[in-house]
């Protein structure tokens, strides 16, 4: 046995310690919830059993290092939050929050911001927590007209997905394709034809952006932080030091009135738009031997968009909200053991967007899916470091492709 048993209470002690600390087991049927304010966690081994699960939360990034090693059978989770959606009625006075991101990782853009009178867009999404670093998915616009009164007239864009890596299509014939859900980002949908936008007061409330690519030069080969063999050469990625995903954009409010701003405001006046989805974490994970068993998972997702405020049952006039990009995965080890590993057991994939019209995703007023993240395997030679399932290579393991890097002491 690898580990010992702890209690809860002990357990919490030896992940909250910055010092050496003693095996810590996670068995079945637990979930232990670790703040990284509580700072990095160094143990001698860690073993989540099948049916455990650690889930990590706060502002600053997870690291963990292991003196012995790590054994994953369940699930090491530290992917954005999923918004919730609009589930009230006549609060056009209180912001509508977004999620908040994994760990590090951007929250997603808020909705309904103005307290004291309608709101012209959905906020963007946040890069970095707490620092603001880029931006994510971005705010869809406001709808308004008032002519009938019908829904349509004033039903409000979605909010655009995060991005964090570009995307990496399954299918490129059809971007919508279900299979590219999580590798393509997409913007929000516009809002009704009907509909006004209060930005720009022509027709068509327009859905917001996609957010900031992370990766910027042309080239698709070294999205990542650190160093990796290439026909005999040393490429360096572009990453100056690991990043975490990025949040979706807020929706956009519906706004039952024939000018912007409503005149009056009430709160029972303007229907409001969701919250966005948080951006995926950063988890690195630094051991002697990491060993990802048959029903092992490590999650970096995108939290999913949610759908804004009904007229009627599931009608959402409220735009809906994009979801957050897929963040970040670090494993770095002298033997990363995936040999037991089932499909995608690690994945930093984009969030999708929420429901629009009629509650349907991707229909008119939707929020626009997240993008892919990264996941990195550090090792020292991947032929005898590297051990993968007979048949089955790293890209039906991970999701997105990680890339194999070279040990990096800045982890």
């Amino acid at each position: 046995m690898l580990a010992t048993r702890l209690s809860l209470c002990t357990l919490f002690i030896a992940l909250g310690s910055t010092a050496f600390a003693q095996n810590v087991r996670i068995t079945s049927g637990q979930v232990v919830q670790y703040d990284t304010a509580r700072g990095p966690v160094t143990v001698d081994s860690l073993v989540i059993e099948a049916g455990g699960t650690l889930k990590v939360v706060g502002d600053a990034r997870f690291r963990l290092l292991a003196h012995r090693g790590v054994i994953i059978n369940g699930l090491l989770d530290v992917s954005g939050f999923h918004s919730a959606g609009v589930g009230t009625l006549n609060t056009a006075h209180i912001r509508e929050p977004g999620a908040a991101g994994g760990p590090a990782g951007g929250e997603g853009g808020g909705a309904s911001r103005k307290s004291h009178t309608s709101t012209a867009s959905g906020e963007d999404g946040t890069g970095l927590a707490l620092l603001f670093f880029g931006r994510g998915g971005g705010g869809g616009e406001s709808g308004y007209q008032f002519l009938t009164g019908a829904a349509d007239e004033r039903r409000a864009a979605g909010g655009g997905g995060g991005i964090y890596a570009a995307d990496q299509p399954v299918n490129l014939l059809d971007p919508n394709a279900p299979e590219n859900l999580g590798l393509v980002a997409h913007p929000g949908m516009n809002g009704s034809p009907q509909a006004h936008g209060a930005i720009s007061g022509a027709l068509i409330p327009r859905g917001g952006l996609v957010g900031e690519l992370i990766f910027v030069d042309a080239q698709t080969d070294n999205d990542f932080f650190g160093r990796k063999v290439v026909g005999g050469g040393i490429l360096i990625g572009e990453l100056p030091f690991p990043l975490p995903g990025r949040g979706g954009g807020g929706g956009g409010d519906a706004i039952p009135s024939a000018t912007f701003p409503s005149m009056p405001f009430t709160p029972r006046s303007d229907e409001k738009g969701a919250g966005g989805g948080g951006g995926g974490g950063l988890g690195i994970i630094i051991a002697p031997y990491i060993i990802v068993g048959s029903s092992g998972q490590l999650r970096a997702d995108g939290g999913d968009g949610g759908g804004g405020e009904n007229t009627l049952f599931f009608n959402r006039v409220g735009g809906a909200s994009g979801a957050g990009s897929g963040g970040a995965l670090i494993l770095q080890a002298r033997i990363v053991d995936l040999s037991q590993a089932s499909a995608q057991a690690l994945t930093a994939l984009g969030g999708q967007g929420g429901p629009g019209r009629y509650n349907v995703h991707g229909a008119i007023g939707a929020g626009g899916n997240g993008g892919p993240g990264v996941i990195q395997i550090h090792v020292l030679n991947p032929v005898t470091d590297l051990l993968l399932p007979v048949g089955m290579g790293l890209d039906g393991l991970t999701s997105p492709l990680a890339h194999v890097l070279l040990p990096s002491p800045s982890l």
